[in-house]
């Protein structure tokens, strides 16, 4: 067989995908078209994934104070401590207050222990004192509150002494009526209308139990005073004119809530005496005046309080209410009743 020269060699031959790998290899036309490209996703890849200027980097330092780079003592971490995550505030250690949601938050304030001063019910009588006590249930005050006054003329729970005389001196009742009742004496009968109808009913209470009461005296203006008072005094001085009578403007007769009585069947020989304490209808009175709005105004024992003798005869409206629960308490003067002073003598 003859021998072939190294020139005349043959190559082996390609398969399709060599011919393509060799047509798109460097140099050769292909190559170069697929270099190209490739740079080119390279260098777009690359601006791509470059930073913003404007957005922080994960890795940037928290800012520090211009004046101080050292951490607040409240901020170094305990040796030991977990050190605090990212975003976490360390809440600080203050006695004042804890740190919410919202903010520092002072600790609770602890309710008071001191009780609120009870409102008074009646102007002018005491704090605590029975009157107040029995109205605090409104139901039982006067609806009107000008009335619960007991510096109201107007009122029922008027207070009249020594020291305390009626406003203006010569208060007139607007409401003064004449009862359907007996009376005893020349004078004209008069009372304000809610004592007048009082007086009604515990007149024929009395009558249906065999009882004649009388009025000796009932309203009197502050002229008519005058005249009472200065016969007293021309009788028997001033001193002793103060122990029985008073003066023009502290009388309760002025009110037309005062009234004195007699008895029809005992005759006149006690008439204001302290002997009509015996009479059958001053017995009565005291025994069930209260049960229609009634005080035995001045009664023994009470001198000091009230600056009078006393006075079985002189009867005071200041309603139901208040004059059961007198005599419930056991208290025989209204200056007791109202926590006021006593009055024994004028100012």
């Amino acid at each position: 067989m003859p021998v072939v020269g190294f020139h005349q060699t043959r190559r082996p031959r390609q398969t399709p995908a060599g011919r393509l790998r060799r047509e798109l290899s460097w140099p050769r036309p292909g190559g170069i078209v697929i270099s190209a490209i490739g740079a080119a996703l390279v260098f777009g890849g690359a601006l791509s994934v470059t930073p913003a200027t404007d957005a922080p980097s994960p890795m940037a330092a928290a800012p520090t104070s211009s004046s101080s780079t050292t951490p607040a003592p409240s901020q170094v971490p305990t040796p030991g401590a977990a050190a605090p995550t990212e975003g976490t505030t360390q809440p600080p250690s203050s006695a004042a207050g804890t740190l919410s949601a919202s903010g520092l938050t002072a600790a609770p304030i602890p309710p008071s222990t001191t009780a609120p001063a009870p409102a008074l019910k009646v102007a002018g009588a005491a704090a605590g004192s029975p009157i107040q006590k029995l109205f605090a249930t409104d139901g039982l005050a006067p609806t009107d509150n000008a009335l619960r006054n007991i510096a109201n003329p107007n009122s029922p729970l008027v207070l009249v002494n020594k020291q305390r005389p009626l406003v203006p001196a010569n208060y007139s009742p607007s409401d003064l009526v004449t009862p359907a009742v007996l009376s005893g004496s020349s004078e004209p009968v008069l009372l304000r209308a809610e004592a007048a109808t009082a007086t009604e009913r515990l007149f024929a209470a009395a009558a249906a139990q065999g009882i004649r009461i009388t009025v000796m005296s009932s309203y009197r203006s502050y002229e008519t005073q005058v005249s009472v008072y200065n016969g007293y005094v021309a009788g028997k001085g001033e001193a002793a004119a103060d122990s029985t009578s008073a003066r023009p403007g502290f009388s309760e007769h002025q009110t037309g809530l005062g009234l004195d009585i007699g008895d029809a069947d005992a005759g006149t020989a006690c008439d204001f005496n302290s002997c009509f304490a015996d009479a059958a209808a001053a017995q009565w009175v005291a025994a069930h005046g209260s049960d229609f709005g009634f005080l035995v105004r001045y009664l023994p024992g009470d001198e000091s309080v009230t600056g009078y003798l006393a006075e079985p005869w002189h009867l005071r409206y200041v309603g139901i209410a208040v004059a059961q629960d007198m005599k419930v308490l056991g208290i025989s003067s209204y200056e007791k009743y109202l926590g006021v002073p006593d009055a024994p003598g004028y100012k």
